[in-house]
């Protein structure tokens, strides 16, 4: 890659993702994903098999957080926090940027075994129906 071509290409992500967040956020500030006849689609896995997949409420949960109401957001999908805070560290890592983040850290958020281990662990224990595991199901 030459000298320049990193931060072209940090630039060029930085606004294509940029635009797709203030389109995002222009679609959930405008439709409700639980209304009836929203455009906003669900969750084919539940549809087909009833049970939450790791992404079960997470349109639901950004469409909280758009409107600024943090608890629903929690209610509907406590991964996400995590994920808003994780996916632009990860991209920043990838492009090259060294995290002001402790070693042990940048090594866990880069690991693949950490975020299969995440997600199959959050995907089977929401889908329990006893306390405490049942609030991690959306609602």
């Amino acid at each position: 890659m030459k000298p320049g071509s990193r931060h072209l290409a940090l630039a060029a992500t930085a606004a294509a993702s940029t635009a797709a967040a203030a389109a995002g956020v222009w679609v959930l500030r405008r439709f409700d994903p639980s209304a009836a006849g929203s455009p906003l689609p669900g969750c084919l896995f539940y549809q087909f098999t009833g049970l939450y997949c790791p992404g079960c409420g997470m349109t639901r949960a950004l469409h909280a957080l758009v409107h600024g109401d943090l608890a629903q957001m929690m209610a509907m999908n406590p991964l996400l926090p995590l994920l808003i805070i994780a996916v632009p560290l990860l991209a920043l890592q990838g492009f090259g940027y060294r995290l002001p983040l402790p070693k042990a850290v940048v090594a866990t958020l880069i690991s693949a075994k950490f975020w299969i281990g995440l997600l199959l662990g959050f995907w089977l224990l929401r889908n329990l129906p006893w306390w405490p595991f049942a609030w991690l199901a959306p609602g």
